[in-house]
Order: structure tokens, then C-alpha cells, then sequence
């Protein structure tokens, strides 16, 4: 064991880890039988050399990608290597590739909901932290379910007073798996504005749709390959990815009108050609993760002028 604490400690060093964080690491009970399971499983921490500060998790490798001195590894530190233990040691499904799911509700949702346990193992192990710099906030920008508007979220907060108030586990993952479908990535280029969901759904489309299916057919309809912005609207609305959303008349005045959008970037016109060419589409994934049942009672409420019930308060 103390050959493995020591080649340990030495790979977080490696990493860019302070010595405060380090300590941390080793002071703090949960993560360091974490990280220890981790090894003994024939995991490793790794640093990538980059032009950017990363961190990443799956089964087996977390790496952390740091740029060249004197810029700091942002990343290298306690609450990072809490959360991509999270995916490296939680719910397997969310390494299933695309072709394993039926549709890409299934296959976001695995997605997400690998998301939802490493926030929620970051958040804990984060409140148990042993000396380091301490880590009690971690803001996200959110977009709104029903439309592109945003909004800030505290996570470790929100975990925390849904645990005050009782939730199970199971139901605070759930919640958090929705909000990170609302999340943005990371490192996805100027001028990509894609949601978590968003990215998930349609990787989905593209890996698993034939020729000749709705979702190529739209796209041969289109008079150019879809940017960023199209891939956004059309995942929000849940095009390709609901019952009863390909209707080939629909579709096809979608793609005349995204055609003629020359201006990138401006959501707020989307969202009303969207409305204006899909007056029957629903945006957001909390709705379209329901049973398909379910979804009538909400469209009467959105007819008689309400709005759709958020998943959180």
C-alpha cells in the first residue's frame, strides 16, 4: 500500500497539483479510498501536454491536460479529480457507444445521467474536504428548458438543499441529469452554442441514421451542411427525436427557412422561426424525457396559455 500511495501522490504532482492539493487529496478519507479503488482497479492519472487546461475521466484514465509554464493547470486540483473519479468509477452505462441505445432520448439520457454522478460525488467529496483551498460553489450557466434564455445555478447548493430536504440519491440524480442536458460544454469553439443535450442527441442521429431516413433527408434538403446553429434548434425542438416530429411538409418548410438565416448567434430569431415553422413542436428535454403518454395533458396547458412545469423549483 505504501508503494501505491506513493506512485499516487507522485502522478498528482505530475499533473500540475499543488502541494496544498495533494495534501488534500491524501487528508480526505472518501477521496483517498477513491483513488486508491481507482489504482487497484488499474487506473492511472495522467498529464497531457496542451495549449489548454482540461481535465477528463473515463474507466481506468483521468487526465489532465496542461499547458505550457508559467500558465497554471487551472484544472489540476481536489474538486476536478473528485469529478472525473465520478465518471471513471460510476455508472457504467454512460460508455455505451450511440448504436446501443433504441433512440437518442436513451442514449442522452445515459449521457447525462453519467454527468449527474460526478457532480454529485465532486459535491460531496468537496464538502468533506481535509486542508487545500476550500471548494464550496460550483456556478453553472443553465439554458431554460423551454426556451434559449439562461440562467446561473449553484450546484453544490442546490445538492445540498435537496438533500435537506430529504431526496433520495436516485431523485437528486435525476434532477441533476436534466440540468446538465441544459449545461454547456467546455471547449466547444466560438460560435457553438449546443447544450450538453443537445451535443448528446444529436451524436446520436449522426451515428445511427440511414439514408433515406427523415433525419438525412432534412439534411439533403438543406441548401448547406448544418452549422452549429441548426444542429441547436432542430435538437431543441426535439426534431428527429419524438414521435410524430418528421413530417416531411414540416421538415420541409424548416429547411427553407433555416436556409435563409445568414445571421449565426441570434437565438431569440430561432426560437421564433422555430414557433413559426413547428407551431406543434415542444422545446426542452425535461418534456421529451417523459413517457410519450403523458405529453397530452402538458400541450393542453401550453394551449390554453400556460407554460411547461419545470423539473426543479
Amino acid at each position: 500500500m505504501w508503494l501505491l500511495a506513493r506512485r499516487i501522490l507522485r502522478d498528482l504532482r505530475h499533473a500540475g497539483f499543488a502541494a496544498e492539493e495533494v495534501r488534500a487529496v491524501r487528508r480526505t478519507p472518501p477521496m483517498w479510498a477513491q483513488l486508491v479503488d481507482f489504482y487497484q482497479r488499474g487506473g492511472r492519472v495522467e498529464r497531457v501536454e496542451a495549449t489548454f487546461s482540461a481535465a477528463t475521466g473515463q474507466p481506468g484514465l483521468i487526465r489532465f491536460f496542461c499547458p505550457p509554464a508559467p500558465t497554471a493547470c487551472a484544472h489540476a486540483n481536489f474538486g476536478a479529480l473528485a469529478h472525473e473519479l465520478g465518471h471513471a468509477l460510476q455508472y457504467p452505462p454512460q460508455w455505451r457507444p450511440p448504436g446501443d441505445f433504441a433512440d437518442a432520448q436513451a442514449y442522452a439520457r445515459s449521457r447525462e445521467l453519467g454527468e449527474a454522478h460526478a457532480w454529485l460525488n465532486q459535491a460531496r467529496l468537496c464538502r468533506a474536504k481535509v486542508g487545500g483551498t476550500p471548494e464550496m460553489a460550483q456556478v453553472q450557466q443553465i439554458e431554460n428548458d423551454e426556451d434559449f434564455g439562461t440562467r446561473q445555478v449553484d450546484l453544490f447548493a442546490h445538492i445540498a438543499e435537496r438533500e435537506a430536504a430529504g431526496w433520495s440519491d436516485a431523485r437528486i440524480l435525476d434532477e441533476l441529469a436534466v440540468l446538465n442536458a441544459n449545461m454547456f460544454p467546455s471547449g466547444m469553439g466560438e460560435g457553438n452554442l449546443k447544450t450538453y443535450g443537445q451535443c448528446n442527441r444529436w451524436d446520436w442521429l449522426q451515428a445511427t441514421q440511414a439514408d433515406g431516413s427523415p433525419f438525412r433527408r432534412f439534411i439533403a434538403q438543406l441548401p448547406r451542411a448544418p452549422h452549429a446553429d441548426d444542429q441547436k434548434l432542430l435538437m431543441k425542438f426535439n426534431l428527429f427525436t419524438q414521435p410524430d416530429s418528421n413530417a416531411d411538409t414540416t421538415l420541409a418548410s424548416l429547411a427553407s427557412a433555416l436556409g435563409g438565416v445568414c445571421t449565426r448567434g441570434d437565438l431569440p430569431a430561432l426560437h421564433a422561426l422555430a414557433c413559426q415553422a413547428m407551431p406543434y413542436a415542444r422545446p426542452g428535454v425535461a418534456w421529451a424525457c417523459r413517457p410519450h403518454q403523458s405529453h397530452g395533458a402538458d400541450d393542453a396547458a401550453v394551449a390554453q396559455g400556460g407554460t411547461m412545469p419545470r423539473p426543479w423549483a
